[in-house]
């Protein structure tokens, strides 16, 4: 009789344990569901959309500004009312980025995001010293120092301008429960396909 119950009981716990089971763990394909992000995923790439159009816009205005003092067809002390500006503008959008809320699986892109758009601000920032050597008393007529500044600004904002708009590519197309990532595979992948 003892022999009887001890195999009713080993008998018995795998059907309980199998009644118990949550219903997940029994379903075809065994995997959890990603949440759902609905309405803030849409709310996010809505706000990210508006604030990054605005943000390339300033950029290429910046540009445009350090560019046509390399080619002296701007008066110095214009553009750095001209740059002054953008800077200003973009700082406010900086900020506006930093309250957003991304998704989980979308922080390092914000960020990254982020990163270089304080390198385009860096990148204002030194021509606006380019315009400052012009002004020294005793510089000779014919220094390059403004230009090189300038140079190295225009090119700041033009790759990090770039880099910016495929992270955003790849932050607006994001789908839950997919990678998002931005490299030279990723990229190649998506031209190829």
């Amino acid at each position: 009789m003892h022999r009887l119950d001890r195999a009713a009981l080993l008998l018995a716990l795998p059907a309980l344990a199998v009644a118990f089971l949550p219903a997940n763990f029994l379903r075809r394909g065994g995997g959890r569901r990603p949440h759902s992000y609905g309405k803030e995923l849409r709310e996010y790439r809505e706000r990210l959309a508006e604030e990054t159009a605005h943000i390339d816009s300033r950029l290429g205005s910046a540009a445009d500004t350090i560019d046509s003092l390399r080619h002296r067809a701007v008066d110095v002390d214009e553009a750095v009312q001209l740059l002054q500006g953008e800077e200003d503008e973009l700082d406010q959008r900086a900020e506006a980025l930093e309250d957003m809320l991304a998704p989980q699986e979308l922080h390092g892109l914000h960020m990254e995001y982020e990163a270089n758009l304080e390198r385009a601000l860096r990148a204002i920032v030194t021509a606006e010293r380019g315009c400052a050597i012009t002004r020294l008393p005793h510089r000779p007529p014919d220094d390059e120092e403004p230009f090189n500044y300038w140079k190295r600004g225009h090119q700041n904002i033009v790759h990090a301008r770039l880099r910016m708009r495929e992270v955003v590519e790849v932050l607006l197309a994001w789908e839950p429960g997919k990678r998002a990532e931005v490299s030279v595979t990723t990229r190649l992948h998506r031209d190829a396909g």
